[in-house]
C-alpha cells in the first residue's frame, strides 16, 4: 500500500507528522517551561528591585508558614475555652485509658505593648496510668490543634500508701499554654 503513494505525498505526510509531534511537544512540555522561565525572570526583577537575593523569597515564605502553623496551635477561641479544652483533653485521656484531674490557672502576662491585647493561659492536668497509655496520650495531645501547646510535661512514679511495689503507677503532670485573642 505504501508503494502506491508517491514520494511527494510521503514527504508531505512526514512533514505533517513532524509538525504534529512538534505541536504536541510544545503544548505538553515547552509551553509550561517557557511560562516558568518568564515567571522566574519576573521574580528576579522584583527581587532586584527590593535588594533581596532570589532565594530570600522562598526562605521567607517557609519561615512565615512555620511561624503561622505554630501560632495557630497556640491560639484558642475565647468563648468557653476551658470547657472545650477539658472536653478535648479528657476525651483523649479516656480513649487512651488513663485517669485525669484538672486544676485551672489563669495568668495574664504582659511582656510589652504588643502583648497588650492577648492573654496567655496555663492549664494544668494530672494523668495516671501505664507508661504506654501516657506516651500515647502525650503524643495525641501534642498533635491536636486549637487546644494550645504543651509547655511542661513530667512523668513520675507514685506509689500507694502501703508502699506495695505492685500498686505503683505512673503520673504525668502536664501544663498547657494557650493564647486567647
Amino acid at each position: 500500500m505504501m508503494e502506491k503513494i508517491s514520494a511527494k505525498t510521503k514527504k508531505i505526510g512526514i512533514y505533517l507528522l513532524m509538525l504534529l509531534i512538534v505541536y504536541l511537544a510544545y503544548v505538553l512540555s515547552f509551553k509550561k517551561a517557557i511560562a516558568a522561565l518568564v515567571l522566574n525572570s519576573q521574580l528576579k526583577e522584583l527581587s532586584l528591585d527590593n535588594g533581596l537575593p532570589a532565594s530570600a523569597f522562598a526562605q521567607l515564605e517557609r519561615k512565615h508558614s512555620f511561624y503561622l502553623s505554630v501560632l495557630k496551635g497556640y491560639r484558642v477561641g475565647a468563648e468557653d475555652r476551658e470547657s472545650r479544652l477539658w472536653q478535648s483533653v479528657s476525651g483523649t485521656a479516656i480513649a487512651s485509658g488513663t485517669s485525669i484531674s484538672f486544676s485551672p490557672e489563669e495568668n495574664k502576662v504582659l511582656a510589652d505593648t504588643s502583648a497588650a491585647d492577648s492573654s496567655l493561659f496555663f492549664d494544668s492536668f494530672t494523668f495516671s496510668g501505664e507508661y504506654r497509655s501516657l506516651a500515647h496520650l502525650l503524643d495525641t495531645i501534642s498533635r491536636s490543634k486549637g487546644i494550645g501547646r504543651i509547655s511542661f510535661a513530667k512523668i513520675s512514679k507514685q506509689s500507694s500508701a502501703l508502699g506495695d511495689v505492685a500498686k505503683e503507677k505512673l503520673v504525668l503532670k502536664l501544663k498547657m499554654a494557650a493564647v486567647t485573642r
